[in-house]
């Protein structure tokens, strides 16, 4: 039997979705605005509208008189009708789930769409005229489909299911699945051959694509969806680049978007075979990141959106061959273009919006807060005159520039074989600048939103007071997921872009975004990779790794790189661990490396414990937490410097993200601590970000970038001096109670129980951080008042330039 229809006849009023979110709402932009990345993105030339999170495919309809699209980040997933000459908004319909590109009917304005969730596993049909939901077709468990195609042959669909490496090919007139075949990790995108014989599978977890026999008449089972049927001719395996997220087809070729190698690979599509691959004009030499995840073909021209480098590349087809025509710059992350050459008009979706944001209004404690950075992180739709060759070669120097591609500045303290040989790099977690330093003097702060300041966080004021306050440092990451790869990599890439959302909005169960996670894993590796491949002597405590089998320590490594260069007794996270036990155990270390002279040259260590438990009663409270992990730090600090090798040291502390604080200039920015006898102290203006910092230590230790947003970054070199401060640092005293627990009649107490503390944001942040308030601020306390984000507010990312 079939079952219900869960999506069915759902239509969702225009005016709530635009109350939501500014549906449909034209906005205004300034000319370049600052991305708190510190990349800048254009004011789009022609119309832009604001959408829900994450719009992530586009589609036209027949007339081009309508714009579908399709979102599916942390906020309700949806299908939106734009009006397309205008984008303004027409209706929602809301949906359970979604990924990946809407298809129209070839005959029709109705749509195919995915419909992936944590409890439906589905593609839906929906009548875009009337907003409903007439048809949809169940697929069997794990599936999470993620794109559709329809064969040209006999209108038959197949979709791609990420989490069951298989397709399925689905009768769309009955309804249901009549075959399902093997593909390799993560199938992505499809599209069939011109005669409907073959379908050809991306594979993003590796760095093929797929050519499937598809199944004739006779090989369609009935009981298909039970499992993989058997007919049907072979899959065959064709090579191209890393992570390939986007197909598109035009009867003799392939171009397949490589999103981890910045290129488009050409298949003949007869030879089944790689002819060309077409590196993005913009890509830098040896620096991967520029993420090409989707294409739209028109003609003689393909364009190719390029997430993590706010452009779309142009190239023209001749000869079967691409050639770079130039780039179109758009706004925050482009996931999703369409081309409607009758009307002369390019449609990009930017997954991140036009901008970052501020987040005085976050109640890091309510049961649900709008300013939570993950549904703050709203898209938008630009409407772009198609450009001829002229404006695109100019496009191409303007995304050039729009990029960061700073010096890397290897001069005085900070450069190879200096003063500093040895870098020890603490990554904590979770907490905003406001939060910790917003009562720091003469610095960029707003005390009404400090919870953890210097009466609970002793050790990082008087390291801030000392070293220098960094009031300008923004996290690259939104959450831990993209936070931990930004802290290590200096890039998250596209599956990771697209994954985290759906994983935080609890619509799909598996986070594999570390401890050598497949697809989520960049070109360049790691931070571990670089020191692996450069010789230099490494010792990690605590990142990517998981817990044994019955208790944190010791603990499992999965990354080859890694798990030689770990200590393994040094606990995963677990907040039921202190930060004062992981520190011991880093200092047992420590003290047999003084004494043998052999201090590696970089150490990572993690300290989570400011991430916190919430109110769970019997669990340490939040500022106890907190506390532990400001005295975990403050004795790291005050063992290096009385050491012998203080003179040679620089430790850099920061935090993967800024998620769960609100701050009064940008969500994402952070704390971070600069230690080092060469640190120059005072107030620090320039922007700095996450990149920043790993460009910094590669600098020091000699090595290369790891991908664009690092080798373009500002080094920090003008926070440190010539001149060094050989003072040791003595930790202080903690003010709060570092074993107060939780009593049973705590804020929220039974709520914070239910919470999944095991791993770094399994829990959901709008509710933690409505426990932490209260917890700290008293039961009766009220959250900061919701603030209005304005231009002024939007400049600060930028920063000073001295």
């Amino acid at each position: 039997m079939k079952r219900a229809r869960s999506v069915r006849a759902r239509a969702v009023l225009g005016g709530v979705a635009a109350a939501f979110v500014l549906g449909g709402a034209v906005l205004a932009a300034p000319a370049v605005t600052t991305l708190p990345t510190q990349w800048r993105i254009r004011a789009p030339q022609g119309a832009v509208a604001s959408v829900g999170t994450l719009p992530e495919g586009l589609a036209l309809s027949r007339d081009g008189s309508r714009l579908f699209e399709l979102e599916n980040g942390y906020r309700k997933p949806a299908l939106r009708v734009l009006d397309a000459a205008t984008l303004r908004e027409e209706r929602t319909v809301a949906l359970d789930g979604a990924f990946g590109v809407p298809l129209r009917d070839a005959d029709g304005d109705g749509v195919w769409v995915a419909v992936a969730g944590a409890f439906q596993e589905q593609i839906a049909h929906v009548d875009t005229r009337t907003g409903l939901v007439d048809k949809d077709v169940s697929l069997t468990l794990p599936f999470y489909p993620v794109a559709i195609a329809r064969s040209p042959r006999d209108g038959m669909l197949a979709v791609a299911g990420d989490l069951g490496d298989r397709v399925a090919f689905v009768d769309p007139v009955r309804e249901r699945v009549v075959a399902t075949r093997r593909t390799g990790s993560h199938p992505a995108a499809l599209a069939f051959s011109a005669d409907g014989a073959t379908l050809f599978v991306a594979d993003r977890g590796g760095s093929s694509v797929d050519a499937i026999g598809v199944p004739s008449s006779d090989d369609r089972s009935p009981d298909a969806s039970r499992g993989d049927a058997s007919g049907g001719a072979g899959r065959r395996r064709i090579p191209v680049g890393l992570h390939p997220a986007a197909i598109a087809g035009d009867g003799a070729r392939l171009f397949v978007a490589d999103s981890d190698d910045d290129d488009v690979a050409v298949v003949d599509e007869r030879a089944e075979r790689v002819v060309q691959r077409a590196r993005v004009p913009f890509a830098r030499d040896g620096a991967p990141g520029t993420s090409p995840n989707a294409l739209a073909l028109d003609g003689d021209r393909l364009y190719v959106s390029c997430g993590a480098a706010n452009a779309v590349a142009v190239f023209r087809i001749a000869d079967g061959r691409l050639t770079p025509l130039g780039a179109i710059p758009t706004g925050w992350y482009p996931t999703a273009v369409a081309v409607d050459r009758a009307h002369g008009v390019l449609y990009v979706a930017d997954g991140k919006g036009e901008s970052g944001h501020p987040n005085p209004s976050y109640k890091p404690f309510a049961t649900t807060s709008p300013a939570y950075i993950a549904s703050q992180l709203v898209g938008s739709i630009r409407r772009i005159p198609i450009p001829d060759d002229t404006v695109l070669a100019s496009g191409l120097r303007e995304v050039e520039t729009l990029a960061q591609r700073a010096p890397a500045d290897e001069s005085g303290v900070v450069r190879p074989n200096g003063p500093i040989r040895h870098v020890v790099y603490v990554i904590k977690e979770n907490r905003s600048y406001d939060e910790v330093l917003g009562d720091v003097p003469g610095a960029d702060g707003d005390p009404s939103l400090v919870l953890f300041g210097e009466h609970v966080t002793p050790n990082q004021h008087a390291l801030a007071r000392r070293f220098g306050v960094f009031d300008r440092f923004f996290e690259d990451a939104h959450v831990s997921a993209d936070g931990h790869n930004w802290s290590t990599a200096a890039f998250a890439n596209d599956y990771l872009e697209k994954m985290w959302p759906v994983n935080y909005a609890q619509r799909r169960s598996i986070y594999d975004f570390e401890d050598a996670a497949r697809a989520s894993r960049p070109k360049s590796g790691y931070l571990w990779d670089e020191a692996a491949r450069a010789g230099i002597a490494l010792r990690n405590y605590g990142e990517f790794v998981s817990a044994g089998p019955s208790k944190p320590t010791p603990v499992s490594v999965s990354d080859d790189a890694l798990r030689d260069a770990t200590d393994r007794a040094f606990a995963t996270f677990d907040m039921k661990y202190t930060d004062a036990d992981r520190f011991a155990e880093w200092k047992r270390e420590f003290d047999l490396y003084e004494k043998n002279h052999d201090l590696p040259q970089l150490e990572i260590v993690r300290f989570p414990r400011d991430h916190t438990s919430g109110t769970r009663p019997g669990a340490n409270t939040p500022e106890a937490m907190v506390a532990d992990n400001d005295e975990a730090v403050g004795a790291l600090v005050d063992a290096i410097s009385h050491s012998p090798d203080w003179a040679s040291t620089a430790i850099f502390v920061i935090e993967d993200d800024a998620q769960n604080g609100p701050d009064h200039v940008d969500e994402q920015r952070a704390p971070f601590y600069l230690i080092s006898p060469y640190a120059a102290g005072g107030v620090q203006h320039r922007a700095y970000t996450q990149a920043s910092v790993l460009r910094t230590i590669e600098i020091l230790l000699g090595l290369p970038p790891m991908s664009a947003y690092d080798a373009g970054a500002v080094p920090l070199t003008g926070a440190f001096r010539a001149d060094p401060d050989l003072r040791p640092f003595d930790a202080l005293a903690e003010h709060v109670d570092l074993h107060a627990v939780n009593a049973r009649t705590a804020y929220r107490a039974a709520d914070s129980a239910a919470l999944d503390f095991a791993h770094a944001d399994r829990v959901d942040d709008g509710t933690l951080n409505d426990i932490l308030w209260h917890a700290v601020k008293g039961a009766r306390a009220t959250p900061p008042p919701y603030g209005l984000f304005t231009a002024a507010t939007a400049s600060k990312t930028g920063g000073d330039d001295d």
